[in-house]
Parts: C-alpha cells; sequence; structure tokens
C-alpha cells in the first residue's frame, strides 16, 4: 500500500514549479533516511526470529536521531584510502629520513614522494572530517 502525503494548496502559493519538484524530491529522501533507520533500530532490539516489525515508537525515535543528526553518514572509499594511505606513508617518509639514505639521489626523491602523499592524504582527511 502506498503512502500518500498531501500538502494544503495555501502552503504551496508561493512556491514555483522547481520549488516544487525540490519539495517533492526531499520529502522522499528524508522518508527514505527515516524507513532506513527505524528498520536499524527495529534490527538492533530484534531478539527473537521472525518477520521483522517496526513499530510507532521506532519511527519517532528514528525521526529523532534524524532531526539531532546523531546517525553517523556512510564514508566515501576515496576517505578511507586516505585514511589509510596517510600514516602508512608517513612512517614510509619516515624511515627514509636518515642523512646517509638521503645522500643517494633515488632515495631522496621517494621520500619526498612519499612525504609530500602522506602530508596530502592527511590534509584531506582533516579537511573532510
Amino acid at each position: 500500500m502506498p503512502l500518500q502525503m498531501v500538502v494544503p494548496d495555501e502552503d504551496m502559493t508561493y512556491l514555483n514549479q522547481p520549488a516544487v519538484a525540490e519539495l517533492q524530491s526531499s520529502i522522499e529522501r528524508y522518508c527514505d533516511e527515516l524507513l532506513k533507520e527505524a528498520s536499524r533500530l527495529e534490527a538492533t532490539a530484534k531478539t527473537t526470529q521472525g518477520d521483522p516489525e517496526i513499530t510507532s515508537s521506532m519511527i519517532r525515535d528514528a525521526t529523532l536521531l534524524l532531526r539531532r543528526g546523531y546517525r553517523r553518514p556512510k564514508k566515501k572509499l576515496w576517505l578511507i584510502i586516505a585514511q589509510v594511505v596517510a600514516p602508512v606513508t608517513g612512517v614510509v617518509a619516515g624511515l627514509l629520513a636518515d642523512m646517509e639514505l638521503l645522500k643517494e639521489p633515488l632515495l631522496l626523491v621517494a621520500f619526498v614522494v612519499f612525504l609530500s602523499i602522506a602530508s596530502t592524504s592527511t590534509v584531506l582527511v582533516v579537511v573532510k572530517e
């Protein structure tokens, strides 16, 4: 059974057509996020076998969690990779930071490359978190 939502015409008096389309899109996104959060709450509270059942209190709790922003958004893959690359390249650059090793041109270039990758990925991680 599809759920229909009605917005009174007097509430939409000053909305142009693109604004109405964006309102509908935003409502659909919020509904999807609300249902996902309620499903997550139901899954954590479920202790028995059988079909899942989402209750009204789970919907209220999910609404509260979404409104207050307690749910952590999923991290993007490139951010996870940057979080791994930053310390690894920092350690490698630290291992190459021996004055005797840096006298060789190839190791000096490797040191500079690893140091620049470490600093760039660290800055990206700090800025995006």
